[in-house]
């Protein structure tokens, strides 16, 4: 019995994701091959453990918020996507790298789930510096480009009145390319440096530390919340609000896929390593969420962004 009402919970939910409309018990009775009777039997049963709800009189039954947790629950670990959809993926993703490669990320995963996306990186506070390069702007400025983790590219304006001459601004990159701090910690460390450095090299890695505050905040990078509109959710602009609002979201996960959803919207999420620290990807939905696919989309951009090679 306990197995039946399971399969029940099971052919409710896939029956209200593909129609949106309430199940009847002739319906499930019909794919169980038992009597409506038994099947209306188990549907107060699943009512009374709150997972089936009754949302008008005489209407059929559709999953509560934890109706739904329970069935995406079953689910895991999804299926990996289709061959030719991975392909896709990792085709595309191919040869992209920094904050590029997170955009064109987004918006794969928006198409191939056909909800909403959104994709967080950690604060370049937490990422460590691959490279970094100086050169003279002008007669008082500097370009510091930094390539932090996973060729993410970060500019940075740096004012020295007067701009140092071409070998101290070698020098600085040198004592910065030795630096194992996370970026956070850099300005201490160059003020430590300096402190150790002639006059010309300490002036400039002082004006290197009072403007690295400046280098750019965290990137969140969305997508596809124009196929919510496609949704018949997506009509009642109290959904739309609450969908925009989860998307804004900064909650996060750690490791495995997760879902968190309410009455009215899901969120499916999952992290995925970004050297030595993680990002975050989540795809917006109505509760009424294609599971399947969804967990399988999300769990196949976090494998891609993770491949060999680009950490």
């Amino acid at each position: 019995m306990k197995e039946r009402r399971t399969r029940v919970l099971e052919l409710v939910a896939e029956s209200y994701i593909a129609t949106a409309h309430p199940v009847a018990s002739g319906h499930i009775a019909a794919r169980l091959e038992v009597s409506p009777a038994t099947v209306r039997y188990d549907f107060g049963s699943l009512e009374s453990a709150g997972l089936l709800q009754q949302p008008h009189t005489s209407a059929g039954r559709i999953p509560t918020a934890l109706g739904f947790r329970v069935y995406a629950k079953s689910l895991l670990p999804p299926r990996p996507l289709h061959a030719a959809q991975q392909n896709r993926l990792d085709e595309h993703l191919k040869g992209a790298e920094g904050d590029d490669l997170f955009a064109l990320a987004s918006r794969l995963a928006a198409e191939l789930s056909g909800y909403a996306v959104t994709i967080r990186l950690p604060a370049d506070d937490a990422l460590h510096i691959l490279e970094i390069h100086l050169s003279q702007l002008a007669s008082n400025r500097l370009l510091a480009v930094v390539v932090l983790e996973n060729g993410l590219v970060r500019q940075l304006g740096v004012t020295v009145d007067p701009a140092p001459h071409g070998d101290v601004i070698d020098d600085a990159e040198r004592n910065l390319r030795q630096l194992a701090q996370p970026v956070g910690e850099v300005p201490s460390a160059l003020l430590e440096l300096a402190n150790r450095a002639d006059a010309e090299l300490s002036r400039t890695l002082v004006a290197l530390s009072r403007a690295w505050h400046d280098l750019q905040p965290p990137r969140v990078f969305r997508e596809g919340f124009g196929h919510l509109l496609d949704e018949p959710e997506g009509a009642d602009p109290s959904f739309m609000r609450l969908a925009l609002e989860s998307l804004e979201s900064e909650s996060r996960t750690e490791g495995e896929l997760f879902v968190d959803l309410d009455e009215r919207v899901a969120r499916v999420g999952a992290s995925f390593s970004l050297g030595r620290s993680s990002g975050y990807l989540a795809i917006v939905g109505p509760a009424r969420m294609r599971y399947p696919g969804t967990l399988s989309v999300a769990q196949g951009l976090a494998r891609a962004l993770e491949r060999p090679g680009r950490a």
